[in-house]
């Protein structure tokens, strides 16, 4: 028997579907069910089953339609049809789209039905089982909530080979959805990140092509660049409007021939890899002001994705927020608490200029400092901002008004006060705010701060 295997059932008849979960959870299987064949697509992306169980007439979509829509997707999972509705023309339709095997309900016998996923799981290779762990990814219904538009995109582009740029503000998730197109896409490679905006401009060539040894004072040693890192995967560049001209250049050949060289080095370096950006900047006022390479601009700008800030996705802030919270207390091994009502109300009138990042921070320190039966949540974390002595106390009032604290200006502020009281020394300005190095450049670049 192939145990840990991963066993989604998509079933509308609650009984029966419970019946085969309870049958194959007693023989060690790890198992999910759903009756919304729409629903269903989210979770088996979440839930990565080897094998789906799926009944041939569902609400909405039946079951071979079902099969067709998953199998790009999840190639690698078998399917497995169950139908009280047996004819010999559906079951041949159904092995068409991809099914291995049917059967008809009610059951002739549940060992029989055992037996026979045991044999359809047998003939996966070892490795194709989902053992191995992959980073957490929220569910898709709740990265996508409020954005169901955004997800219909995703789902059409995910399996080619396109090139997607992604818009919006800084904090809405673009990394995240990158991330997800990637798992969609089901590529052999690894998922490479670059932010553009956090490396120094006089290293972001090196950091994307690599370089050889002795390519330049400090080269000690061969080092690939991300685009080679990501050979058969994809290529994420965060913030690509802060590329250099000489770099977008650079860039736009690999787009355009599919080769690059490192620096230091001659021999050119075939890639296979898909690329995604991302900015959260208007690119065509960047190439009416020439920072922008038009020819860059055409490029990447195949796919476009428009991601939503979370003010404009307000019917989500509460489940987003319900999710983070479950989040945190497994994180810091704690019961979940329940929003107040003056907390609930506040997050469904604040702008969130950060967006959900914010909105995370925000939760985290909510969460730690509660005492009581439930989160209150509010802006009282600007007080520990460096340098905000001259910030008035907030009340809670305050926090629901029209003139909510512009956030954005107080950490500009903050980084420039920093930056003066070091002497213009980065280093000890990033430990000073709390931050890294790192996120000190982006920093810079995104208020456009020059010291």
């Amino acid at each position: 028997m192939v145990r840990n295997a991963k066993i989604f059932i998509l079933e509308d008849d609650l009984s029966f579907a419970t019946l085969l979960e309870v049958l194959l959870k007693e023989r060690g299987y790890q198992v999910e069910t759903c009756e919304d064949p729409e629903l269903a697509f989210k979770k088996v992306f979440d839930f990565n089953p080897d094998l789906i169980i799926t009944d041939l007439k569902l609400p909405k979509m039946n079951g071979i339609d079902f099969i067709e829509k998953v199998k790009p997707v999840l190639p690698n999972t078998l399917f497995l049809v169950i139908t009280a509705y047996a004819t010999v023309s559906s079951a041949v339709e159904a092995m068409k789209k991809g099914a291995v095997d049917y059967i008809t309900k009610p059951l002739s016998s549940p060992e029989d039905f055992l037996s026979l996923v045991q044999n359809i799981l047998a003939k996966k290779p070892k490795e194709d089982l989902k053992e191995e762990t992959q980073e957490e990814l929220p569910p898709l219904e709740i990265l996508f909530l409020g954005m169901e538009e955004v997800y219909d995109k995703v789902v059409k582009v995910a399996p080619t080979d396109t090139t997607v740029i992604l818009y919006g503000e800084t904090g809405t998730g673009k990394s995240l959805i990158a991330k997800v197109i990637h798992r969609l896409s089901r590529r052999p490679g690894k998922f490479v990140e670059v932010n553009c905006a956090a490396i120094p401009e006089t290293l972001i060539e090196a950091e994307l092509f690599g370089y050889e040894k002795g390519a330049f004072t400090g080269a000690l040693k061969s080092k690939p660049g991300k685009i080679e890192l990501a050979k058969d995967g994809t290529l994420f560049l965060d913030e690509i409007s802060e590329m250099n001209l000489t770099v977008q250049a650079k860039f736009l050949s690999v787009l355009q021939n599919r080769t690059f060289e490192r620096l230091g080095s001659l021999t050119s370096i075939k890639t296979n890899a898909r690329f995604i950006t991302a900015t959260n900047r208007d690119l065509i006022k960047l190439v009416k002001e020439g920072k922008f390479r038009e020819d860059l601009f055409f490029r990447i700008n195949v796919f476009p994705v428009e991601v939503k800030p979370l003010r404009e996705r307000k019917q989500a802030i509460l489940k987003i927020a319900e999710f983070i919270i479950h989040r945190l207390a497994k994180k810091l091994q704690r019961d979940p608490l329940p929003l107040s009502s003056h907390s609930k109300e506040f997050l469904l009138k604040y702008p969130f200029p950060g967006n959900v990042r914010e909105l995370e921070n925000l939760l985290e320190r909510a969460f730690l400092m509660s005492e009581g039966k439930e989160i209150e949540v509010d802006l009282g974390y600007l007080q520990a901002l460096p340098f905000s002595t001259e910030i008035k106390p907030l009340e809670k009032t305050s926090l629901l008004s029209e003139d909510v604290v512009d956030l954005r200006s107080l950490e500009k502020n903050a980084i420039i006060e920093a930056l003066k009281k070091t002497k213009g020394n980065k280093k000890e300005a990033a430990k000073l705010l709390g931050i890294s190095l790192r996120t000190l450049y982006y920093k810079l670049k995104e208020y456009d701060i020059k010291f």
